[in-house]
């Protein structure tokens, strides 16, 4: 098997755990139930959280890989990166929600009221980044075959009438 296919069979992962946890999160805040409480579905929003940034990290990892073996077959390096970028930025804003729940658990910090709906909002807005990611990655692969078509050559700007080389 060709090792950047591995990165699309990754992706879903995160994408499914994040969106989970994100779904835990807001059945707590409108139940009114602490975030951060040690008890089943807390824990369960914590696991879908921290598996989900562990899933997304390796996705990333194979991601890269995936990158520059499309780049040796000669797809465009800008739309590559600008999803390696995305990516990057999504998983830094699940770190620190990942590590700040994790934190608010180990120290029993309450997350209810305005700290949960904040807590919420920014997962929300991780998850808008999550869904974009996956937006360009899915163009990447569906509009332009990265990875799974060869490269189909770009046409040539026809020369200038008075081009010296047509002579």
């Amino acid at each position: 098997m060709d090792i950047s296919q591995i990165h699309p069979m990754l992706v879903h992962f995160p994408i499914v755990m994040l969106i989970l946890a994100l779904g835990v999160y807001s059945f707590m805040l409108v139940t009114g139930k602490d975030l951060a409480a040690r008890a089943c579905l807390s824990y369960t929003g914590a696991a879908l959280l921290a598996g989900g940034l562990i899933a997304a990290i390796a996705a990333a990892a194979f991601g890269d890989m995936a990158l520059d073996a499309a780049i040796d077959k000669g797809f465009a390096k800008d739309p590559l990166e600008e999803h390696e970028e995305l990516a990057g930025t999504t998983i830094m804003i699940f770190a620190v929600l990942a590590v700040g729940m994790l934190g608010a658990i180990w120290k029993k910090f309450k997350l209810t009221g305005v700290k949960a709906l904040v807590f919420v909002v920014a997962m929300l807005a991780g998850t808008g980044m999550l869904l974009n990611t996956a937006y360009h990655g899915g163009e990447l692969v569906y509009k332009e075959g990265v990875n799974v078509e060869k490269v189909k050559p770009q046409p040539q700007p026809a020369a200038a009438a008075g081009d010296a080389s047509q002579h």
